[in-house]
């Protein structure tokens, strides 16, 4: 590496830290502390830390620094620490993430650092004892540091991207299903940059990866934010009125708007509380979503508000009606399994565009006049 070299790497590594920073400092202004939220910060200063060390490492590559045995072991250990850090935090930002019951015991918590811990008892300690193993009398890595310096990150790297496609492929909403995938994808995407950094070009691709996948990752999550409903994990209100205007008159089989809402939903509210209430919201939202999968149609679901929802699906007048009383019957049987307190029933009014004029916002208004009147009759 030469001198003019180690100053272009210097100023990759700087750029990378600089996009790095600012995402620290957005989600630290706008963050609710949830603990994914803490663990992506975590993962995030990781990887400023492991970009100051490489630049150490860059310098004694360079000559800018001695190349003796104690230097290229403390860059290479610190190197060694922090990619472990980024790997580690982005598990646990996985586990937060997606709801892993493990990282809620204090037992399992500390079993997930183990392999970290044993990496690195096993690192120091061959530093201490016999460091002619990793590193040579001229100060050159041998090989056997690298298959050290990646277990620990690589199990931590394939255990989420595992457990992350599993659960892309059970989710039901959309949003939530790139967001699975791309948590999947960054830590092997970034794998790959490093592997090609080694073997391949002689450039900063690593903390250009690194930056360019986290930008990626952390729009696509704001995306998510923007478009989710966050109690029922639903399409929200603004995702539905982006979809609404995308909607054109389909025949044979038409498009249904179908409005959808919780009978004596404030009763509920106001006798059992509001966390009994949302706990009620979150049911209907998972018998919809079982409807939905139930149906061979391809359906369009979210929460327009409150404790109203809707559907938009291209269908029969008889797929409409399947519809509506699978709905009422997987309902009924989750208020069985929950045992709840109180009859969760729904008022539902259903129209169909009519012409190539009409509009599905127009639609949706007559399904929810037809739901109302369902209302005063029953």
């Amino acid at each position: 590496m030469t001198k003019e070299y180690f100053f272009f790497y210097c100023m990759a590594n700087a750029f990378c830290i600089v996009i790095f920073v600012m995402l620290l400092l957005h989600d630290w202004v706008y963050s609710t502390r949830q603990e994914k939220q803490i663990w992506f910060d975590r993962t995030v200063i990781s990887h400023i830390l492991y970009f100051l060390s490489d630049i150490g490492w860059a310098a004694i590559l360079s000559g800018q620094l001695p190349r003796t045995r104690f230097l290229v072991i403390l860059f290479n250990m610190l190197n060694f620490v922090f990619l472990g850090m980024i790997a580690c935090g982005w598990f646990m930002y996985m586990a937060a993430s997606e709801k892993i019951d493990l990282r809620k015991r204090r037992r399992g918590n500390h079993l997930v650092y183990l392999p970290l811990f044993l990496s690195f008892l096993v690192m120091a300690g061959i530093f201490i004892i016999k460091p002619s193993f990793l590193v040579n009398r001229n100060g050159e890595l041998n090989f056997w540091y690298y298959p050290l310096m990646l277990a620990a990150p690589l199990f931590y790297i394939l255990s989420s991207s595992i457990i992350s496609i599993i659960n892309a492929k059970k989710a039901d909403n959309l949003d939530d299903r790139r967001l699975y995938v791309l948590i999947a994808i960054y830590p092997i995407s970034v794998v790959v940059f490093g592997l090609l950094q080694l073997s391949v070009l002689d450039a900063p691709l690593f903390c250009f990866g690194c930056t360019i996948m986290m930008l990626f990752f952390y729009i696509q999550s704001l995306q998510s934010l923007i478009s989710v409903d966050s109690l029922t994990r639903l399409n929200n209100r603004g995702q539905i009125d982006r979809y609404i205007k995308q909607v054109r008159y389909r025949d044979n089989p038409p498009v249904w708007g179908i409005m959808i809402d919780v009978d004596r939903f404030k009763q509920i509210n106001d006798t059992y509380g509001h966390a009994e209430g949302d706990r009620a919201l979150v049911l209907v939202s998972d018998a919809l979503r079982q409807t939905a999968d139930q149906m061979k149609t391809k359906e369009f679901i979210g929460r327009y508000g409150g404790d109203e929802f809707t559907i938009i699906v291209q269908a029969t007048e008889e797929e409409v009606s399947q519809m509506i009383s699978s709905l009422r019957e997987i309902l009924r049987s989750k208020q069985q399994e929950n045992n709840l307190p109180y009859e969760l029933k729904l008022s539902i009014g259903c129209e169909p565009m009519r012409d190539a004029n009409d509009t599905m916002a127009a639609c949706l208004n007559r399904a929810d006049q037809k739901l109302y009147e369902f209302k005063r009759k029953a």
